[in-house]
């Protein structure tokens, strides 16, 4: 396991040191935030904490993508188009772990930062890592499963079965292996299956009917990623009757729709806004000189539909409410 540097507290004072250079010089300070897929609300969340951070620290962003996440030659075309231009830094959330290395190695060889967010790539050649510790995103989907099948049944046992969105991706594996190491704690608690949907949420929903077909008892299951749980949620929602829990990664809208109508049990929050946002201030930082934290935490919680209304949790839920002030460590 990686060990994190909390977000943003080791790069405040390198940022500042830049900032007065950055404004001085925004017209040549571009950055590219390169994302998945532009068709989803999460990576539409990330462009949102970007664009705050292009206005805030006088930087001009352009906001690429490809289609579909599962894209992945397309995304490399775009990192090779884009290196071509020489922008002051890459933000760059990488579809796969190994395809995108040598894009993000090419880059680095030409003088360019990059910053991955959300997901790693297979080389250390890059200038700063901002991701949710996907691993502990998928310990809490465990123990928030376990903790719902023992408030619904007594007891924490049962058989459960988890979804996977996409296989050869890291930031998935890395929750899934989360989530069946988090699963050890409970003995009495058997994974009996597992399904990849390729990012498709007809194919979670086709998914999750056919294993609770297959497994009449199930009594849980784990999605990880938005797509799948909402898949899932959607089967949940047409078989009706007594359902197992469902615990889901990500907090798109229709999610926390699912998870306020008691069909979602939990929701393992990420702060893809926060990977935007901070994205683009290391990326500006990185291209002028400053020397940054190689791998940030952005953070990641567990909401229910007993502890959804609180404060805390109403700019995770709703970007367009998000609101930052000072950090002052945490």
């Amino acid at each position: 396991m990686k060990k994190f540097t909390p977000i943003l507290a080791s790069a405040t004072l390198a940022m500042s040191l830049v900032a007065t250079s950055m404004s001085a010089t925004a017209a040549e300070s571009y950055v590219p935030v390169i994302v998945k897929a532009t068709t989803s609300e999460y990576w539409q969340t990330v462009f949102l904490g970007a664009r705050a951070a292009a206005k805030d620290a006088g930087v001009r962003i352009e906001e690429l993508g490809a289609a579909a996440e599962s894209d992945i030659a397309e995304q490399i075309a775009i990192m090779e188009n884009t290196i071509t231009r020489q922008p002051t830094a890459i933000v760059l959330a990488p579809t796969a772990t190994d395809p995108l290395s040598g894009t993000v190695e090419a880059a680095t060889a030409a003088g360019i930062p990059v910053i991955l967010i959300d997901s790693a790539v297979g080389t250390d050649a890059y200038a700063s890592f901002l991701s949710t510790n996907n691993y502990v995103g998928g310990q809490k989907g465990a123990e928030a499963l376990a903790q719902c099948i023992k408030d619904k049944t007594g007891k924490a046992e049962g058989k459960v079965a988890y979804l996977t969105s996409l296989a050869g991706v890291e930031s998935l594996t890395s929750r899934d292996n989360g989530f069946l190491d988090g699963m050890k704690a409970f003995p009495g608690i058997e994974v009996v299956d597992n399904r990849i949907g390729n990012n498709d949420m007809a194919q979670g929903l086709t998914n999750t009917l056919d294993i609770m077909s297959r497994t009449p008892d199930l009594v849980g299951l784990f999605a990880d990623n938005a797509i799948m749980g909402i898949g899932a949620g959607a089967a949940l929602d047409e078989r009706g009757g007594n359902k197992p829990c469902l615990i889901a990664f990500d907090a798109d809208e229709q999610e926390v729709n699912l998870l306020k109508d008691n069909i979602i049990d939990g929701l393992i929050v990420q702060d893809p806004y926060m990977m935007g946002y901070a994205g683009v201030w290391f990326a500006a930082a990185a291209g002028h000189g400053a020397r940054l934290p190689k791998e940030i935490d952005t953070g990641v919680m567990v909401v229910t539909p007993s502890n959804y209304k609180e404060s805390k949790f109403a700019g995770l839920l709703d970007p367009k409410k998000r609101q930052l002030g000072s950090f002052v460590g945490e």
